[in-house]
């Protein structure tokens, strides 16, 4: 039986790559998810968004692991990969955002829709939510798309836009009650 945790990383990579030996994947992932993590945080401003990240960069690292030469040093290979999907991934979500405000700044395509004018406030209210939940609020209400529409927009399921926006909502009900308690 190897002795996983003494085991170089190279030598664990390259056990994986050719035996598909899930002990040492999941051996390599228990030495580099938390400095993973670090790396992905300082690229993307969310930590949410650093764990996407991260989980992306092992999934490349499994479907490219014939990529991988075991006589060069793992980790900056690894790192490399890191980078790369924080980066796509904050590419990504600033392409959402474009599209996002793209489509708020102009008249729905819906045939007689009118886009909702949010009350005075709102866009305060609006801006104060995470990212992810605004930019659902922001095609289903103010623009009226169905939630079809607006997972195709975001490039998620309809399920998670409608509890995205199930947060959001919630959330904003919060902010707009919590002042009226207090008073």
């Amino acid at each position: 039986m190897p002795d996983y945790p003494s085991m170089p990383d190279e030598r664990l990579m390259a056990r994986f790559a050719s035996r598909l030996d899930q002990a040492a994947f999941d051996e390599i992932v228990a030495r580099f998810m938390r400095p993973a993590l670090a790396v992905a945080v300082r690229i993307l401003p969310d930590a949410a968004l650093a764990e996407d990240a991260v989980q992306e960069a092992l999934l490349r690292v499994i479907r490219h692991r014939s990529a991988y030469d075991p006589c060069r040093p793992f980790a900056p290979w690894f790192y490399a990969i890191v980078r790369h999907a924080a980066v796509d991934l904050a590419r990504r979500r600033w392409r959402q955002r474009e599209a996002v405000a793209d489509l708020a700044a102009r008249t729905p395509r819906h045939a007689g829709a009118e886009p909702a004018v949010p009350p005075a406030g709102a866009g305060d209210l609006l801006r104060r939510l995470p990212a992810a939940e605004r930019d659902v609020l922001v095609l289903r209400i103010v623009e009226g798309m169905r939630f079809g529409e607006v997972a195709a927009a975001l490039e998620i399921s309809e399920e998670a836009a409608k509890k995205r926006a199930q947060r959001g909502l919630a959330r904003l009900r919060e902010r707009v009650l919590a002042p009226a308690k207090a008073s």
